[in-house]
């Protein structure tokens, strides 16, 4: 049963990896990075089950769906900017807070402009 799961784990990845593209959509982002952590979500629910082999199906699905989750919240983090300019269409969204460790010091940016030229 493991194996099946691996195996077919390998052969979508290597179905679904396409080439880099210059300019991606967001829908291509999220969808990429969805992906990714429903796949590392899977490895670490796998990874669990080989710990105690007690309930394979409940440690399986709760790796892809915070894996999934995840990976959804790290493509719109990726995405998103107060103000999106690209091309001659402008957007608002909601800014991302980052925050970042530097020298003992916290400090807490969110990107205010995003523009593609």
């Amino acid at each position: 049963m493991i194996k099946r799961i691996l195996i077919i784990a390998v052969l979508s990845f290597m179905i679904l990896q396409g080439t880099a593209s210059a300019v991606e959509t967001k829908g291509e982002v999220l969808f990429r990075d969805s992906l990714y952590g429903a796949a590392i979500g899977t490895i670490i629910g796998v990874s669990f089950y080989m710990l105690d082999q007690d309930d394979f199906t409940k440690k399986l699905a709760s790796g892809i769906i915070v894996g999934t989750f995840g990976g959804l919240v790290y493509g719109i983090a990726e995405n998103s900017g107060l103000v999106e300019i690209e091309k001659d269409k402008i957007r608002f969204a909601v800014p991302t807070p980052v925050i970042q460790r530097n020298d003992g010091h916290y400090l807490l940016s969110m990107s205010i402009l995003k523009s593609r030229f």
